[in-house]
């Protein structure tokens, strides 16, 4: 991200306080998160009210406010950013097809035709929600759409379902660390100014670890307390279960295999966009109105219209951060920041690699959205890694696995209260009351294998040096 590092044109600013005055936007936004934290609403929406305030206050900051609002428009123009934003775009309208497919359905279906009970059964749901998730590049949506069908099902099965919902959290984890479309993996590569399709290729051998070492787990405290009527599991997944949009995995694995292979991202989002569209009205699991429509008072819809303006929140606050950290840029703040990691930890490869690890978990503990933890930590990271010449596939590799590992953990992480309101609207249904349990957090947290595998993956590959590349 040496872009965002770069001045913008105009009048030098000079901060009142000095190089900590060029802060104050970005704590200010830090601590507006914090607080929805803990007042339960870690919501995007109202993070951008929160840098917004930050950008707002830091105009307190400068002995020239003319320059410093001039200063927020140039920063906004960040190429980084607006690659973000355009891949996110895509992306979102990718994922929105996707998602109104029917696959879901498939996947449960996929799932129902093997039979499998008790542990089998929970380390098919764990491979079921990662391939779902990394067609669709959403965990939260995978753990919104296995739940209420997986959940019931498995324990019906023989399935202990706390390690059921720990595979259900693995799975959607697992899926927004390897996917090309994810949010995290685009911020990932993009913060550090290199491309997709490397970053994914160069990753897989650590999911690769952190899987197997995940189904291991799943395998030994998979079992429950004994089988609670196999027919009925079967038939809720019968009720659930169809096949129909079993094809749309296609677009999914073309995109994976075009990224891969190294085309340009924007090219590979759209020959799976192209494809769904081809497919989906083929097979008829959607028409081409289900995905983009007028109605009748003027208003837009379909599947690709609520996928990409359901990520235009998080495109917002990406442009508002890195205007925060731009201006810490032009106050010198970062400069220092660098001088003072070289010094201290950041004396070699490991050490930077290290201090790449801890300001991803910092970030990651203040803010509980993955993405936006990224951006936050990303220019830092970026300018680290090339002091040190560390290959941006491995920062990269190491902001998103870190992102992807303890904090599907943490108690304010989206997916768990999502889960957790899902159980309780399971468990008021007369048919479910004295089967689906209602999990608190910490039932779940020890189960919740892949994130904390994961961690220990890249914890490990820092002190080994395993997968460490220059560049």
């Amino acid at each position: 991200m040496h872009n965002l590092l770069m001045k913008a044109p105009g009048e030098k600013l000079v901060f009142r306080g000095g190089k900590w005055g060029s802060v104050v936007p970005l704590a200010i936004f830090l601590l507006f998160t914090l607080a929805l934290v803990v007042m339960g609403a870690p919501k995007e929406e109202g993070m951008i009210i929160g840098a917004m305030v930050g950008l707002s206050l830091g105009m307190l900051f400068v002995t020239n406010v003319a320059a410093y609002s001039e200063r927020i428009f140039g920063l906004m123009a960040n190429r980084t950013a607006t690659v973000a934003v355009i891949c996110w775009l895509w992306a979102g309208a990718f994922a929105g097809i996707l998602g109104a497919s029917g696959l879901v359905e498939a996947t449960v279906w996929a799932g129902w035709k093997m039979g499998l009970t008790g542990k089998w059964f929970v380390l098919v749901v764990f491979f079921m929600a990662a391939l779902f998730a990394v067609s669709v590049g959403t965990g939260l949506g995978t753990v919104v759409g296995f739940t209420p069908i997986m959940y019931p099902a498995g324990i019906i099965l023989g399935g202990d379902p706390a390690v059921l919902m720990g595979a259900i959290f693995s799975g959607a984890t697992l899926g927004d660390n390897l996917a090309p479309i994810s949010d995290t993996t685009i911020v990932s590569a993009t913060t550090q100014e290199t491309d997709i399709g490397g970053v994914v290729r160069s990753r897989l051998k650590y999911v690769a670890v952190a899987a197997g070492m995940a189904s291991i787990c799943f395998l030994i405290f998979g079992d429950g307390a004994g089988d609670r009527g196999a027919g009925g599991g079967v038939q809720l997944l019968g009720q659930h279960a169809n096949p129909a949009g079993l094809p749309m995995l296609i677009p999914a694995a073309l995109v994976f295999i075009v990224a891969v292979c190294g085309y340009h991202f924007l090219a590979a989002l759209t020959v799976g966009i192209v494809s769904a569209l081809v497919l989906g009205p083929a097979i008829g699991v959607f028409s081409l109105a289900d995905v983009f429509s007028i109605t009748a008072d003027g208003s837009v819809s379909g599947s690709a219209v609520k996928g990409a303006m359901g990520l235009v929140p998080v495109a917002v606050l990406t442009l508002l951060l890195v205007t925060a950290i731009g201006l810490m840029a032009e106050g010198g703040f970062l400069s220092s920041m660098m001088d003072w990691l070289d010094r201290k930890f950041a004396r070699t490869p490991r050490g930077a690699e290290g201090s790449i690890v801890a300001l991803t978990s910092f970030s990651n503990l203040c803010v509980s959205v993955n993405t936006v933890a990224m951006i936050t930590v990303g220019p830092l990271i970026n300018e680290l890694r090339k002091r040190h010449r560390i290959h941006p596939h491995r920062s990269a590799n190491l902001m998103d696995a870190i992102s992807c590992s303890f904090p599907s953990l943490l108690p304010y992480s989206a997916s768990i209260p999502a889960a957790a309101s899902i159980h309780r609207q399971l468990n008021s249904q007369p048919q479910y009351s004295e089967i689906v349990p209602v999990l608190t957090w910490a039932q779940e947290v020890p189960y919740i294998f892949y994130g904390m595998t994961l961690f220990v993956v890249m914890i490990g590959a820092v002190l080994s040096g395993w997968g460490r590349k220059t560049g």
